[in-house]
């Protein structure tokens, strides 16, 4: 039998900036050329929210940016309700910001249906838009995943990479993604209300719907965040899984975080899945692109491993920080454009709970998906990574004994 050896590489050079860096890569950017630009957020109650405009629209000058808003509601039973006011004053804020300075357009989507409020968030996040025409004439798209959930960030951010990809005699649009994010500040927020039963995020299926190839065997690999027991046991249940693959942010801003998480599920990982410590796949917290990497090489090998049984089935599961969802999302992006499919599994919730007085501190990161940089024959370098981030690895032999 034949290896199937294609390695999809979009992604091994691509541009990464975060807090000065990033400021300093707008400045540039905005400098290069006359710029239309368009900048995509949700609405929510996180104090993030408005962080990554009021950056642009500061470094723009008298020049003006375009907002898409996208509105949602969790319900009326939903525990977010609780946060209505901080929803109000980010909106407020963001029209304070926006005076004169563009125009807004606004996008309801609806996260449910029917009388048992079936989830449909993916599906109508990938309808906001159906064609380029309809996001307008931009040289610059930003889709800004501060305060979107997954279940519309992942899909949305699917979609337009989907519309903007490079065709001959079609404009070239630059994509980029921004997200202000503090992991410590995400370990106080707390999903509610997790959903029975997981599902996977429409159209990362992973063909595991397919009766033909149900006997495969099936690979997992999660990617680990605070807070996520009951969603990593629904996932788990899903999938059903042959080999699973953790991975943990290491390097991290805390060092310890990749300890922390293990010593928070050990007895998950340990003694219910049995995972062996050489399975464990390590990512830095503050580059997505290094993940993609990491995953990309993982599942290449599993492939060829796999190929006498005729293959394997692989699913991703971002339950962890925004950065490192964005990575599974290039991944299993990247594969379906090789025609392999990659799933990404989710439970999404009815809300969420932020601990009381949790502190924020926040940074500014932005990824660069696609655009001028494609197109250019040297192509892209990523921004280095901070100086400050510890590169010890968890010392994962330790914590299984």
């Amino acid at each position: 039998m034949n290896v199937d050896r294609r390695s999809p590489c979009r992604w091994n050079q691509a541009v990464l900036a975060h807090g000065s860096e990033l400021r300093k890569f707008w400045t540039d950017h905005l400098r290069d050329r006359q710029r239309r630009v368009l900048f995509i957020l949700a609405e929510g109650f996180d104090p993030r929210m408005c962080l990554g405009l009021e950056m642009l629209l500061d470094l723009r000058g008298n020049d003006p940016v375009d907002v898409a808003l996208i509105e949602f509601s969790e319900g009326p039973n939903s525990p977010s309700t609780a946060y209505l006011p901080k929803v109000e004053a980010n909106h407020t804020r963001l029209l304070k910001a926006m005076q004169g300075r563009g125009t807004i357009r606004k996008f309801q989507l609806a996260l449910h249906a029917g009388d048992d409020r079936r989830r449909i968030s993916a599906q109508n996040a990938l309808r906001l838009f159906n064609d380029l025409s309809e996001l307008g004439d931009y040289t610059d798209i930003i889709l800004d995943v501060s305060a979107a959930p997954r279940g519309i960030y992942l899909p949305l951010a699917a979609k337009i990479l989907h519309l903007v990809e490079p065709e001959e005699g079609k404009p070239i649009v630059n994509f980029h993604v921004m997200v202000a994010e503090d992991s410590s500040f995400d370990a106080h927020i707390h999903d509610e209300g997790v959903e029975e039963r997981a599902d996977f995020i429409y159209p990362f299926k992973g063909a595991m719907d397919r009766e033909a190839t149900a006997g495969l065997p099936r690979v997992w690999m999660p990617l680990l965040g605070e807070n996520q027991r009951i969603q990593l046991e629904r996932i788990y249940e899903l999938i059903q899984p042959d080999e699973i693959c953790p991975v943990l942010p290491s390097p991290a801003r805390d060092p310890r975080r990749g300890d922390k998480l293990v010593q928070a599920y050990h007895g998950l990982l340990f003694d219910n899945w049995r995972i062996e410590p050489r399975n464990f796949i390590y990512g830095s917290e503050r580059n997505p692109f290094e993940v993609y990497r990491q995953l990309t090489r993982a599942i290449v090998a599993y492939r060829e491993s796999f190929a006498p049984l005729d293959g394997a089935k692989f699913v991703l599961s971002a339950v962890s920080s925004k950065l490192l969802s964005i990575a599974a999302l290039l991944v299993a992006y990247d594969f379906r454009a090789n025609d392999i499919e990659i799933g990404i599994a989710h439970v999404d919730c009815h809300g969420y709970k932020v601990d009381p007085e949790a502190p924020v501190n926040s940074e500014l990161s932005g990824l660069w998906l696609t655009g001028e940089w494609e197109a250019s024959p040297a192509g892209a370098v990523a921004a280095p990574e901070g100086n400050k981030l510890e590169s010890k690895a968890t010392n994962i032999e330790t914590a299984a004994k």
